[in-house]
């Protein structure tokens, strides 16, 4: 296995784990066993689930999630997954994001919030 291979299937994973995680009402806490402590400590989701609606949507418009299919089977990095990464990052921080999520928030009945960017 290539390490852009397990990169991506890492970056997948994460994806739909957090549509998986958005799935639960936004303030149900939920519980992640510490480690170190072995102690349960109550978790708070940062991102609302039109985000997350909202992100999958950009990830798929801007084609990085077809692009990173075929990177992850060639096991190549391509300048058209470079674009992709490109028109995904400009499609998260515009008015197209922001737009989607208040969309999926008027359709869920949600209050329209949006996580600071990093």
């Amino acid at each position: 296995m290539t390490r852009h291979y397990s990169f991506n299937r890492a970056v997948l994973q994460l994806v739909f784990g957090a549509a998986i995680a958005a799935a639960a009402p936004v303030h149900a806490g939920t519980f992640v066993t510490d480690p170190e402590s072995g102690v349960s400590v109550s978790t708070q989701s940062t991102v609302s689930r039109a985000e997350v609606l909202a992100d999958l949507k950009i990830y798929q418009e801007s084609g990085l999630a077809a692009a990173e299919r075929a990177a992850a089977e060639t096991g190549q990095e391509t300048p058209a997954l470079q674009a992709a990464r490109q028109r995904y990052a400009a499609l998260r921080h515009g008015e197209r994001f922001a737009a989607l999520v208040a969309e999926y928030a008027a359709r869920r009945g949600e209050a329209v919030r949006v996580a600071s960017k990093a």
